[in-house]
Order: structure tokens, then sequence, then C-alpha cells
């Protein structure tokens, strides 16, 4: 399983487990399955309604990019909603993240969105096959065969990026991978705490996960130089100056960020 190493600001490496090529083209057909299913209701409707049989073919042109949009949209709307996932993603257990190890922003996901080079051809074959009345599994062999760019990118290249995540500087993770941002941060903290250092918004999500995985691993084996020098980085990363001890700063730290990201 390729796997690909991500420096943090605290000079650790988070290591995330790529999305196995497996799980993104299977991700994709699920995907593809609910596009299907959609155009087949659509279809339905229109026969229902006589659409096709009317005489203003302009507005039926309309009509039909109209309905398709949803089609178009679904990528960019549900992995910016569900951070990284579509429906077939979240199924597998695969997310899109940044390459610096956090959550893409949405600038990133409309680039990805935007060279969906595949997805967008297949919109394309989706409306011309829909006037043309051709069987749905001729429009399932045009994408297949449309998708080649997309499949050798992420053959061939390190990342496994496809030519949209390339661009992007995003890359396709399993969620399984320890190291998944937010999944191990969340602190039970009191409603009255009281927030001490305010500072640590600053840091980013992959920083507070890694001081949170080294934490509960001092928590079972204790290592006094290791805490120190973690204590010391996170205190000059904030500029912060304080007499608590190196283990306890540490808990101090993630419960300020859990009580503050929560509020």
């Amino acid at each position: 399983m390729s796997q690909i190493k991500i420096p943090t600001s605290l000079n650790i490496d988070l290591q995330f487990e790529l999305a196995p090529f497996h799980k993104r083209l299977l991700a994709w057909v699920v995907d593809i399955i609910i596009f299907i299913f959609y155009i087949i209701i659509i279809d339905k409707i229109q026969t229902s309604l006589h659409i096709r049989e009317t005489k203003e073919s302009a507005n039926n042109y309309w009509l039909f990019i109209i309905l398709f949009l949803p089609i178009a949209m679904y990528p960019l709307v549900l992995e910016y909603t569900l951070k990284g996932q579509t429906i077939g993603k979240k199924l597998l257990r695969i997310r899109v993240i940044n390459e610096t190890g956090g959550d893409a922003t949405i600038s990133q996901y409309l680039l990805r969105w935007l060279l969906r080079v595949a997805d967008f051809i297949m919109l394309i074959m989706i409306i011309l096959l829909a006037f043309l009345q051709f069987k749905y599994i001729l429009m399932m062999t045009f994408t297949f065969l449309l998708a080649v760019t997309d499949v050798l990118c992420v053959a061939l290249t390190t990342k496994s990026q496809r030519l949209g995540d390339m661009a992007a500087g995003t890359i396709l993770i399993n969620t399984k991978t320890k190291n998944i941002l937010n999944e191990t941060v969340f602190m039970d903290v009191e409603d009255n705490y009281q927030v001490l250092y305010p500072q640590v918004m600053k840091l980013t999500d992959r920083d507070l996960n890694t001081i949170n995985t080294i934490y509960n691993n001092l928590s079972k084996k204790p290592d006094y130089a290791l805490a120190n020098n973690i204590a010391y980085k996170i205190q000059s990363v904030l500029n912060i100056s304080t007499n608590q001890e190196a283990t306890d700063f540490i808990e101090t730290v993630l419960k300020d960020y859990n009580y503050l990201s929560t509020r």
C-alpha cells in the first residue's frame, strides 16, 4: 500500500496511506451509478410529460441543461460539504485532502472540479445520448474510454494524482489511516472551561493532530525529554511563555483548542 509523509511545522512527519486505485475506481463507479439512476428518473419524467413531443425545442435544450446541472455540481458540492468526500468516496472510506495534510480549500475543490476531464466529457455525452435515445450501456462505454487520461495519471504519478489533483495540489487518502485529521483530536472539555492560550488557534489541524498523537503516546509511556522538546516547539511557534510542566502544557493546548473550535 503506497504511503506519503507530510512534514509539519513541528518538524514531525504525518504519514498517510494513499487511496488505492481499486477504491478510487469503485468510488467513481458508485457515483456513476447514482448519476445513471438520476438520468433514468429524469427520462421517465420527461416521457410522462411528453416533453420531447413539444415543438418548443429551444426551451427543451435549456430544460435538459437545468435538469443535468445536479450531475455537474455533484462532485463540487459534496466534496466541499462532506470535507473531501462524495457518496462513493464515503462508502469506500477515501477522501480528498491538500498536499500539506489539511482539509482542501474551496478554491482547490473548485479547481479539481473544473479539471475533472472525464466527468465533464461524460456529462456532455449524457446530454447528447439523452437526445439521441442511445442505450445507457453505450454511455458507460464512452465514459470509460474517455477516462483513460486520468487513469494513466493516477497510475503513473508518485502521489497517485489525476490532472485535477496535480493542478489543485490535492491527494486522495485512505480514511483508515491513523493520522487522519480531526479524528483523534477531540477531547471532552467542560462548559465553564477557562482558556489559557488562545494563540492555539494559529496552529493547523494537522499540527493539533500531531500534538494529540504525541500526548497519547506520552500518557502510555512517559518520555520527559520528548515532552519538553514538543512543549518548547509549541511555545516557540505560538510565542508563549509559561511555567507549566511540559505534559500539562500540552494537555492545556489540546483543551484550549477543543474548547475554542467548538464554540
